[in-house]
Formats: C-alpha cells, structure tokens, sequence
C-alpha cells in the first residue's frame, strides 16, 4: 500500500512538474530566474576572484566603471526594450524590424552619453579622471558601455517572443568567457580591464546570438542600421514614459556606488559593492516573476489577473527561502571575499535582503500598471521610490556609515509597497483582468 502511494506522489509530481514546463508563464519565469541567478553566482565567482587578486582601492575602480556603465546605459535605452515587449506582439511579421530599429537607435544614444560622461568625469568622478586622459581607456569606456547597452535589449527582443531561454544561454556564455579575461587579455589594466572584460565577453556572446538565437526567434531577420521611424513612433510614447520610470527607479542603484566612493572612498566603495550584488542575486526573484507575466499579459492583457495570481504568493515564498539561507551564512559569504569585507560589509546585506521584500510588491505593481499602459501610475510609482530612497540613503549613511544606505533603501521601497499593495491585490482578484484557470 505504501509503495503504491509512493508511485502516486511521484506520478503526481512528475505531471505536475510536466503542465509547469508546458506553461510559457512558469518555464519563461525559470529561465529568467535561472538567467539571472547564474549570472549572479558567477559574477560573484568573478570578483571572489578579482578580490583574491586586486587590493580594493582597484576593486572600487572597476566597480565605479561598472557603476558609470550601468547609469549611461540606463539614461540611453530609452526603455524602448520595454516598448518591444509591450509592442513585438501586436507587429507580429514586422517585429525584427522594430528590434533593428531600437538597436541602432540606442547604440547611437550610448555613445553620445558616454562622451557627455567622459567630458564631465572630472567633477562627477575625479577617481576615474584616467579614462578621459586615455584615448584608448576612453574607446573601451564607450565601446563596452555601448555593448551593455545593446546586450540588455537584446534579451528584451527574445523576452517579447517568450523565448527567454535564449537570454539564459547568452548570458552564461558571457559571464562564463568573462573570467579570464582581466588575467588573459587585460592584465596589466587593474580597475579598468576588470571592466573592459565585460565588454569583450558581451561581444562574442552577442555574435553567437545574432548567429543562432535572432534568426530562430525572429523568421527573416536581417541585421541592418535602417532606423524604421514608424514604428519607433509607435512605441515612442509608452516606451519614454517607462523610460522616465526606469530612470527615477533605477538611478539609486547607480548613484549608490557613486556616493560611496566621493564620500567614503574607494575602499568602503569595495565593502558596499559585494552586499549589494549578493542582495542583487535574491532580487532577481520577484524582478524575474514580473517580467515573465509582463510578456505574457503582453500577449493578452484579458489573463493578467490569472498571471498574478498563479505567480505571486510562490514568488514571494521562494524570495523568503532564498533570503533566509543567504542571512543565515552572511558572514561566511562575505568572508570569502576577505575578512574586512565581513566585517564592514554585514549590516549592509542585512538591510539590501530587506528591502527585496517591498521591492517585489512595487515591482508586481509596476507590471500591472505597464500591461494596463497606465503610464502616469508607472512614471509616479518610480519617482516616489528614488525621490525616497536616495535622500533618506544619503542621510543616514552620514549617521549609520554604509549601512544607512541599506537602511534607506530600505524604507524608502517599504513606503512605497505600502502605497501600491491593496491596488495590486486589487489587479488580481478584480474578474475583468481575466479568469482563472
């Protein structure tokens, strides 16, 4: 009898564990989730590394540049890989054109801010003053800002095709050539070849997708520099409102690092940067979920309630388990990088794993209101955040040290997720946003 029930349970587990990977909501989610991990795990393996290697004051280097990369990137898209997620579906045969649009547009947006960047470096990063001085620093400042910038839309093309699969496979290409390189290619280069290793490992990962996963996604695609200004109208609108979003939402991530190495120096800027990407890893949860219901709502915005529902509470459950196992053995994670970011490091991962928590409600209710196209919700959501979180970041990191800016990274989403959780449980439940089933 028990034996039967045995084979029961495993006959029920397998079924259910097959409808799960037949649901493009749930297999597109854990290819994001697992992109995102992978890509953590092994961008956490690659500074345990440059760590071992580096003495912090270069670690800061390399982390600002990442830093300065990551900002110039984000004020370039223009969020228009958002806009391909929310239009692909409606194009249908034209997609990839709109896909060769976006990535002409933003490479030419990257490279303008990035000169911007570099002829004011010295007053906003006088740390980085090098990379103005060098043409050569300067070309691979430009080239590898401009490769992020192009990466990350790619990924939204295969996002709005629900093939996110691609995404996972490109990335851990990347992240896996990345790790020799400062060692192989860049050695000699400190700070600035930890950075320039991003670049090259995202061109060749780039190139196998353009080869393999482009055509296979979009049928008939052609690689060209023709900007279709049509089409970019069509997005335009919705896509430079989340843009405006992205902008206020994201900016903090950025300024952070910035603040840390003009106030505290580039050493305290080492101890900061290792909590806030082993919180990053845990984030990426919910941030993943999210995503995954963005493209499938996209799809048919009637099963958006449906989508939420399904996907919330366990989202919500795995961040809770994944946040207890990395609480429970911070110090030891920490310490592999060294002992002084241990012990400098702590309080500020405790705060970081906070604030996932907040940050996931606000990222579901962004996503509610990005299908609905409610783009005024969204635009006032992101500048509550960061108008939130920064000053009360900056405040209390001159009181608490590095942890005050977990501390106000903190409370500035808990403020926010207060606001947004009854108009999201709202989203799921209400009837018109489509049936459960």
């Amino acid at each position: 009898m028990t034996g039967s029930r045995s084979i029961g349970v495993k006959a029920y587990g397998l079924g259910l564990f097959s409808r799960l990977a037949e649901s493009p909501l749930y297999s597109n989610a854990f290819y994001l989730v697992l992109n995102n991990a992978a890509g953590s795990m092994l961008g956490f393996a690659f500074m345990v590394i440059m760590t071992r290697t580096f003495a912090p004051s270069i670690i800061g280097i390399g982390s600002a540049l990442t830093a300065a990369g990551g900002l110039i990137s984000t004020l370039a898209n223009l969020s228009l890989g958002t806009g391909m997620v929310r239009f692909a579906p409606e194009l249908k045969e034209r997609a990839w054109q709109l896909v060769n649009s976006v990535l002409a547009v933003t490479a030419l947006t990257t490279v303008l801010a990035s000169l911007v960047y570099l002829a004011g470096v010295g007053e906003w990063s006088p740390a980085l003053l090098a990379v103005q001085k060098s043409r050569l620093l300067a070309a691979g400042f430009i080239l590898t800002t401009v490769l992020s910038t192009s990466s990350g839309l790619m990924d939204a093309s295969f996002i709005a095709r629900r093939n996110c699969r691609f995404v996972f496979i490109k990335n851990l290409l990347g992240s896996m050539v990345r790790m020799p390189l400062p060692f192989v290619v860049f050695a000699g280069l400190g700070g600035y070849g930890i950075f320039f290793s991003l670049g090259l490992a995202t061109f060749i990962a780039m190139a196998l997708a353009f080869g393999w996963f482009v055509p296979a996604a979009y049928p008939g695609f052609r690689l060209t520099v023709r900007i279709d200004g049509r089409l970019l109208a069509r997005i335009i609108p919705f896509s430079f409102s989340n843009y405006l979003a992205n902008l206020f939402s994201s900016v903090a991530g950025f300024v952070f690092p910035l603040m840390v190495l003009n106030t505290l120096g580039a050493a305290p800027l080492a101890y900061f940067y290792m909590p806030w990407l082993i919180a990053g890893v845990i984030g990426t949860i919910p941030n993943s979920v999210s995503t995954a219901i963005f493209a499938e709502a996209s799809h048919n915005p009637l099963y958006l309630g449906r989508h939420l529902r399904r996907a919330l509470a366990p989202a919500l459950l795995l961040l809770f388990a994944a946040t207890a196992v990395i609480q429970s053995m911070s110090g030891w994670l920490l310490g592999i990088f060294g002992y002084a970011y241990a012990v400098h490091g702590r309080s500020v991962l405790f705060w970081l794993m906070a604030a996932n928590f907040p940050g996931a409600v606000g990222a579901f209710y962004l996503t509610v209101n990005q299908v609905g196209k409610k783009v005024r919700l969204i635009i006032l959501q992101s500048f509550a955040t960061s108008a939130l979180t920064i000053p009360a970041a900056y405040v209390l990191m001159e009181r608490m040290g590095l942890a005050g800016i977990g501390a106000g990274y903190t409370l500035g989403n808990l403020l926010v997720a207060l606001v947004v959780a009854v108009p999201l449980w709202r989203a799921g439940r209400n009837g018109e946003t489509g049936p459960d089933g």
